[in-house]
């Protein structure tokens, strides 16, 4: 359904246009029929053949109320911009324009109201004011239609021209909009309590489609409530699908869950975040806009105070666009690609004015240092239309961390379906590297530099530590890449194993040809390998182990090691050890249980190792680490198909 924004001055006849239009009076609230303006966005329909009904969204033009008229401005397909010809264009037309302009609007048309108070000189001016003001916006080839609203005739015509506008849109809007696949979200500009019904919300739905007994989550309330009702203008729907205006009745809900200025959207899909890279452009007719600049930033239906850092470090000047990363008071929901508008902070003279405003780049963003050159060519990269520079982008702007598939269709534009076969194409001509699973794609170089790292830091380990027999894997990943998949670090330990720069010895890394230097007496290894074996799967911890043996912990920690270093023990976890000959038993245990079977489940895992909690997860995780199985986000496994192969093979090769 198309949604078009009536927008312009106050007193150009706005709310009295779409009451001739439509029948309805937008103007509810007692103290706005009392004083005869609009303070609140109003709400009417306009039925369209072949369209079916036309939201119009009537905004109020007072200069006080600007910040309703952006929430109202959120994710319109079209502006008609309302002028009176008897006064031309007046500031709050001109600024309700700029922010269209801003808020990335790209259609629209200009009408002319209150013909009937002026002769053909004075419309022509009026033309002429329009065609000055709409010069270089997107209504500058937009039709300009004059009506009286006391004039049938011309409401009748009007009407008609809309209709067509509509259709033609409705046309376009087909090769530009992708909302298909892509997460629901809507900004809520409306909230409000019916009897016998309870708390029902409203706005324009921007992406997605929502329906009766879907869940949705509260932004950045972070609160989940069941859709009891889908309505559009009244009219109850099963399933409605984005974009449009929606009315969603939220079982459970008060009306302090769901206030305006929160989002609506598909749980976990949409970032909370107070720190924002972003384009902005600065309006023509302000003055220069100095780094660090405290301002009011409206996104959707919210407005929060934040300050401005210009990542050139140099002043915004006037009509100018570049890149700046803004830092929210508050964190807000946010989606890249979002529009956004600047006003002036409750702290500065110009408080209240509109200063500029742009589209979201990155949701979520690392703090940048000033003047980093690859941070303004990254975001450059983010802000292109093509799917393999906004990766490349966000990859580079991931400072090595690189980016999951969710990650990148929630900083990245481009349809789902885009940015998938993008990533393979990166990945295939090695522009990135894919790592662990679920997968999460670096940079190659992102991936050498860590690579590095772990080979210094097992370096360092033999050095501080000599009688370990190496770096732990989990120690190393914590120390080195917390923020790293557990499975996609195991893969780049295990690649350099591959190339000989490391070996392993059960959970640890340790250089070719380093020896262990020996503390621990044979004797005390040889009882501890003992102990071990016969407690079999769930044996006790080094300390335990040392009070049975009535010993030191340190000393059975370096007889640990020291059994580990000859291949006899195996270190599952932290605190937890078994013999070698144990882990290859249950290993083939596992193979012969599940090499036939899809997945298995923990409760079935638990059958046949026969292990308690306490032990059954960090085995699991340890044949994981092994690459005997592999885990999903179910938190089902199955068996990984080489190490299904070799035990088949084994198997048949068996006397």
């Amino acid at each position: 359904m198309l949604t078009l924004g009536i927008a312009g001055h106050v007193d150009h006849g706005k709310t009295s246009l779409v009451r001739a239009l439509t029948g309805i009076e937008t103007d509810r609230l007692p103290e706005e029929q009392r004083r005869g303006i609009s303070i609140e966005l109003g709400f009417a329909w306009l039925d369209v053949a072949d369209l079916g009904r036309v939201a119009l969204i009537d905004m109020p033009g007072h200069e006080r109320f600007v910040r309703r008229m952006i929430a109202g401005a959120v994710g319109v397909d079209a502006l008609l911009l309302v002028i009176a010809a008897d006064e031309g264009v007046m500031p709050q037309g001109r600024e309700h324009l700029a922010i269209a302009q801003l808020l990335g609007v790209r259609h629209g048309a200009v009408v002319l109201t209150k013909t009937d108070l002026c002769d053909p000189d004075m419309l022509a001016l009026a033309r002429d004011d329009v065609a000055l003001l709409t010069a270089d916006t997107f209504l500058a080839h937009a039709p300009v239609w004059p009506v009286s609203v006391r004039d049938q005739d011309a409401v009748s015509a009007l009407q008609t021209q809309i209709a067509e506008f509509c259709r033609s849109l409705e046309r376009a809007r087909q090769t530009e909009l992708d909302v298909v696949g892509r997460p629901f979200r809507l900004a809520i500009d409306r909230s409000f309590s019916l009897k016998g019904r309870g708390t029902v919300v409203a706005g324009t739905a921007v992406a997605g489609q929502v329906e009766v007994d879907q869940v949705l989550e509260v932004l950045p309330q972070h609160t989940t409530f069941r859709v009891r009702g889908v309505e559009r203008h009244g009219v109850a729907h099963q399933r409605v699908q984005a974009p449009g205006r929606v009315a969603l009745n939220l079982a459970g809900a008060t009306l302090d869950d769901v206030p305006i200025g929160a989002m609506l959207v598909t749980p976990g899909t949409v970032a909370v975040s107070d720190r924002l890279d972003v384009a902005l452009t600065l309006l023509s007719h302000c003055k220069p806009l100095p780094n660090r600049r405290r301002a009011a930033i409206q996104l959707g239906t919210a407005t929060v105070e934040g300050t401005i850092v210009l990542l050139d470090g140099e002043p915004l000047q006037p009509g100018q666009t570049k890149a700046a990363q803004l830092r929210l008071d508050s964190a807000l929901p946010v989606a890249a690609g979002e529009g956004f508008v600047v006003r002036g902070s409750r702290v500065e003279p110009r408080f209240g004015q509109t200063l500029g405003g742009g589209r979201v780049l990155h949701p979520q963003p690392l703090r940048h240092k000033l003047r980093q050159a690859g941070v303004l060519e990254a975001l450059a990269q983010l802000a292109e239309p093509h799917a393999e520079a906004q990766i490349l982008g966000a990859v580079r702007l991931s400072q090595g961390r690189g980016l999951s598939e969710e990650e990148t269709l929630r900083i990245c534009t481009s349809p789902p379906s885009q940015m998938q076969k993008a990533l393979k194409a990166l990945t295939d001509r090695k522009l990135l590297q894919r790592l662990g699973s679920p997968p999460r794609w670096l940079q190659p170089q992102d991936v050498e530099a860590l690579s590095q790292a772990i080979v210094a830091a097992v370096r360092q380990t033999h050095v501080a530590q000599p009688t370990r027999v190496g770096a732990e894997i989990a120690d190393l990943h914590r120390l080195l890449a917390p923020w790293l998949e557990a499975s996609a670090f195991a893969q780049v330990g295990a690649l350099l194993v591959r190339q000989g720069l490391l070996v392993t010895h059960g959970t640890a890394l340790a250089s070719p040809g380093f020896v262990v230097k020996a503390v621990a007496s044979a004797a005390l290894v040889a009882r501890v390998e003992a102990l071990l074996l016969a407690q079999g799967l769930a044996t006790e911890t080094p300390a335990q182990c040392a009070v049975l043996l009535e010993t030191d912990a340190r000393a059975v920690l370096l007889a640990l090691q020291a059994a580990q270093a000859a291949g006899r023990v195996v270190r599952v976890a932290e605190d937890y050890w078994i013999a070698h000959s144990v882990a290859s038993t249950a290993r083939e245990y596992v193979l012969a249980a599940f090499v036939d079977a899809p997945s298995f489940a923990m409760a079935e895992f638990k059958e046949v190792v026969g292990l308690t909690r306490k032990h059954l997860i960090p085995f699991a995780e340890f044949l994981d680490r092994e690459r005997v199985t592999s885990r999903d986000a179910a938190g089902n496994r199955r068996i990984r198909e080489p190490a299904r192969a070799a035990f088949l093979a084994s198997r048949a090769g068996a006397p």
